[in-house]
């Protein structure tokens, strides 16, 4: 045991104190801990519920196990039985949890998940090794345990993961580094692809397997949603009908952030009162968009996550901001947010019932009786309760409009045949297995065979029933707790949803939501289960094809694809910064998804650069931000400090075309091979052709000024007085003089030197410098 190792536990045990929880939980054989006894990390984080997260088993992983004996099977080794965790172990997965929450203020989800099941995993494999002890062939045995289990590569990644940032990062282990041990055996290489995927997914944009092959490529494309996926997505949510209650929710949720690019808890938390009009008026008080500016603009009230004051007294609390609509999308948002508004008020109305009066059947008198029936209609959720089929046409006007008037209208046709048809066998079965006895209409208890067309139930016996059998069906009645001290009811939500309404989905039936009792808020894993990998998701059930149908969207790449496209038109990173709720320009940035040649695009090019080609345009955005370096841009440079920047553009725009431009003209030869053997001073080359660009006869003409004042002095001091060469000095400048002439007397498009001497060498003339080489000619093989 190590002094990093004890330190970590005990600092997890003082905030364990802190909170008033019990470090030495009790447990069963299998490392169970009771309810009574288990922590609420939700709770815990000060987190409204549900949904609740328990820190409720302290066993090994059974799933992990169950790989590990397969692997162990292969070895001729024994298998190995369901224990509960060391107490070395113990004590450092709590440490682990209360740190991710309490400490590094991560989620719940995340602590348990994301941290916590990988320790369990390492655990599972590390047989009589203390996290101290931990030895590279346990690290890499779980490692591939994780590889094993799953079919997205996720769990092995968090193995490295937590390798990496706890067991390393705190110097748990004796032998650390261990990270570098997690990789795959020989046999299940191809699963570590997996893994692969996933962390090109990431943001470390720095990686030498960032770098993009082509100007089109996306930076950190893996975080965006696949452009199929996408399309396909806006095509169900915008064309297709749903097939649900639920899904027409769901609809235009999706349909809010596509528009919004909101993070997926502050979607489901939209509250009711979510429109904030904002007018705008000229100085003289008349209508902005009178004197060419906008007169009135909407934005969307919402409650920011990941805010640095969202942390109240009492645990989290909800920071309220808003966010400004694009014109192009307010007649979708309100739309969108209007139907839902509709569709749910029969919801609102019974929770705002529940939550004033503590009830889960409010709208019923405690000791009345009611018809079974009605009590099934209300519990289960199911409208069908007679053992006939419910009328075609109606349920088909409902699924059209979702207008829960039809609701009424086919429970209505059903009570008129009750007598005639009695109760579905469904219903009765359920009733069956329910503790509390039917009555008679008087309240007396049936005796004998229950006649089910004239039974009741008193509701306060089936309240209780409820609460004690049917916890994941009570209803969402804890209030938020908003930054200013007051409170936020689900009622003052957006998007309610029926709890666990499995009626529609998995039996095809239709849901009352005019009498089911429980209602919740939306969830954030709702929305990421249904667009997720999931067997039952969005995709296949109303994707066209097949592929369609298989196909999935992170809910989150939603938002990255807003930020890029933000981006892309050039919004300016500060707006982006105050669009997403976010405390520095810097992390936008990390939503920066432009390729290279959308990123060129808004780098302004200086005065003069209009005229030249698109391809030599973007050479220069390169250059301009320092994105490129080379002989070209040397080149480039040097041409612009000494002849400006005109001559400088136009040398570009050449060679970005496959033409080169020179300080004379241009150079119709390819140098792409062999340099320039004049180094661009094209005196008495036959490859020159004067450009018509005006400014390079004027800098040709400052040129032939100065060769002249050069003649014109050597030729001015007496030749006795000359410095030794001065032949060659002037006849250099009187060739150069010559040649300048040649040059400005030849027309545009026309070349000064047709005559002049070839430079060009072939290959097959520079190759072979001896007679035991020889010439050596190409042909193709």
């Amino acid at each position: 045991m190590n002094d990093f190792y004890l330190r970590f536990i005990e600092s997890g045990k003082s905030l364990a104190e802190l909170r008033g929880l019990l470090w030495h939980l009790p447990f069963d054989n299998a490392g169970k801990v009771p309810k009574a006894a288990r922590w609420d990390l939700a709770a815990l984080c000060g987190l409204v519920t549900p949904p609740h997260f328990w820190h409720s088993s302290l066993g090994y992983d059974s799933s992990a196990l169950e790989a590990l004996n397969a692997l162990r099977e292969k070895q001729n080794l024994s298998d190995l039985d369901f224990h509960p965790l060391p107490e070395c172990w113990r004590d450092f997965y709590q440490a682990t949890l209360l740190n991710e929450l309490l400490v590094k203020r991560n989620k719940p989800g995340h602590a348990l998940l994301n941290v916590g099941r990988p320790l369990r995993i390492i655990a599972t494999c590390a047989g009589s090794e203390a996290p101290w002890d931990l030895t590279p062939a346990t690290i890499q045995r779980a490692y591939n345990v994780a590889l094993t289990i799953g079919n997205s590569g996720k769990i092995a990644a968090n193995i490295s993961m937590v390798v990496r940032t706890l067991i390393d990062g705190l110097h748990i282990a004796d032998r650390s580094p261990l990270s570098k041990h997690c990789f795959a055996y020989p046999d299940l290489s191809s699963s570590e692809d997996k893994v692969a995927q996933l962390k090109r997914g990431n943001n470390t944009y720095r990686q030498t397997n960032k770098l993009r092959n082509e100007l089109s490529d996306r930076k950190g494309a893996a975080k965006l949603p696949s452009d199929k996926a996408f399309w396909e997505l806006v095509r169900i949510v915008f064309t297709e009908q749903p097939n649900t209650f639920v899904d027409a929710i769901r609809f235009n949720q999706i349909k809010v952030a596509i528009a919004c690019g909101f993070r997926v808890g502050e979607n489901s938390l939209l509250p009711l009162d979510w429109a904030r009009w904002h007018e705008y008026v000229a100085i003289d008080g008349s209508p902005a968009g009178a004197k060419g500016g906008i007169s009135r603009s909407l934005s969307i009230r919402n409650f920011a996550e990941k805010q640095h004051d969202d942390l109240g007294k009492e645990g989290i609390v909800l920071v309220e901001n808003t966010q400004h609509v694009p014109a192009i999308f307010e007649d979708l948002i309100l739309e969108a947010l209007g139907e839902v508004e509709i569709l749910t008020k029969p919801l609102r109305e019974r929770l705002r019932l529940q939550v004033a009066t503590g009830r889960l059947l409010a709208e019923l008198a405690p000791d009345s009786l009611v018809p079974a029936w009605d009590i099934y209609t209300r519990v289960t959720g199911s409208l069908l309760f007679i053992s006939q089929p419910l009328p075609e046409i109606l349920v088909k006007r409902y699924r059209e409009s979702y207008d829960s008037a039809y609701l009424d209208e086919i429970r209505q046709w059903q009570i008129e045949r009750l007598s005639a048809h009695g109760l579905s066998s469904s219903c009765v079965k359920y009733f069956n297995k329910w503790s509390i006895a039917p009555r008679r209409s008087d309240g007396s208890p049936f005796l004998g065979t229950v006649d089910w067309k004239l039974a009741y139930f008193r509701v306060n016996e089936v309240e209780i029933l409820i609460r004690e059998t049917m916890a994941t069906k009570l209803p969402d009645t804890k209030p938020f707790n908003l930054r200013n001290s007051g409170h936020l009811y689900p009622t003052e939500l957006m998007f309610l949803m029926p709890i666990r309404a499995l009626i529609e989905l998995r039996n095809g039936g239709l849901l009352d939501i005019n009498r089911y009792f429980a209602v919740g808020r939306a969830s954030s894993e709702d929305l990421q289960v249904h667009l997720g990998g999931g067997a039952n998701n969005i995709f296949s059930r109303y994707g066209q094809t097949e592929e369609d149908r298989a196909l999935r969207l992170n809910t989150h790449s939603l938002r990255h694809l807003q930020n890029a496209e933000l981006f892309r038109l050039g919004v300016a990173d500060t707006i982006i910064t105050k669009r997403f709720n976010r405390h520095s320009v810097a992390q936008s940035y990390v939503y920066d998804h432009r390729s290279l040649a959308e990123d060129l695009a808004h780098i302004d090019l200086p005065p003069g650069a209009e005229d030249m080609a698109p391809r030599a345009q973007e050479t220069l955005r390169m250059i301009t931000a320092n994105k490129i370096r080379g002989p070209i841009v040397d080149e480039f440079l040097q041409i612009q400090k000494d002849l400006g920047d005109d001559q400088a553009f136009s040398y570009l725009s050449a060679e970005a075309d496959g033409l080169h431009a020179t300080p004379f003209g241009f150079c119709v030869n390819s140098f792409t091979v062999d340099p320039c053997p004049k180094h661009l001073e094209c005196y008495d080359c036959r490859h020159l052709t004067r450009s018509p660009i005006a400014e390079e006869n004027q800098n040709l003409q400052r040129l032939k000024q100065r060769l002249i004042d050069v003649v014109t002095v050597i030729e001015s001091i007496p030749p006795q007085t000359r410095n030794i060469g001065w032949q060659n000095q002037l006849k250099h400048a009187q060739s150069r003089l010559e040649s300048l002439e040649k040059i400005l007397v030849t027309a545009p498009g026309e070349r000064p030197f047709p005559d002049g001497k070839d430079l060009y060498n072939s290959v097959e003339s520079t190759q072979g410098t001896t007679i035991l080489d020889g010439p050596k000619f190409w042909s193709p093989s």
